[in-house]
């Protein structure tokens, strides 16, 4: 009672193969999404090959998230080695393709927001340079990036004059 029933094209999956449905991106309307048949061994990291492939997208910078029944993303899943199988990926799921690569093991993702002081006067100061932020004690501190490392370190820098 209450359910329907479709007639689609082609050969049905097999016992071994899932029927998953995907999406891009965070904000998903019911029926958007498309359409794949993969094996329950595959991996993350080749199921996500074959859904870029099937939606015409490239690139390496996707992770996929799993749709929870409310349309909105869960968890990333993380391990791109792990099989659909293992993570109890079944049949009638949503994954979501999201842009963006997934931090490596061990490391967060942590956002950051820039925070404009005010100076004395009431004015907003203007920052050109989007990698300096001034700090309450009056020093500049700097984002330094390590070459060839994932992480962002911090050193202090002395005021320069405007």
């Amino acid at each position: 009672m209450g359910s329907s029933l479709g007639l689609c094209l082609g050969k049905a999956p097999s016992s071994s193969q899932l029927f998953l449905f995907f999406a891009m991106g965070n904000n998903v309307q019911p029926g958007t999404e498309m359409e794949i048949i993969v094996e329950e061994t595959v991996s993350v990291r080749d199921c996500l090959k074959l859904m870029l492939e099937k939606s015409g997208l490239q690139g390496d910078a996707w992770h996929l998230r799993k749709m929870d029944w409310c349309y909105e993303a869960g968890e990333p899943l993380c391990e791109e080695d792990a099989t659909l199988k293992e993570l109890l990926i079944c049949s009638g799921d949503t994954l979501l393709l999201i842009e963006g690569q997934l931090p490596p093991p061990g490391f967060l993702k942590v956002p950051i927001w820039w925070y404009q002081l005010q100076d004395p006067s009431g004015h907003w100061e203007s920052h050109q340079d989007q990698t300096n932020c001034t700090s309450s004690w009056g020093r500049v501190w700097r984002a330094a990036s390590s070459q060839g490392e994932n992480r962002m370190g911090f050193q202090p820098v002395h005021n320069r004059e405007r």
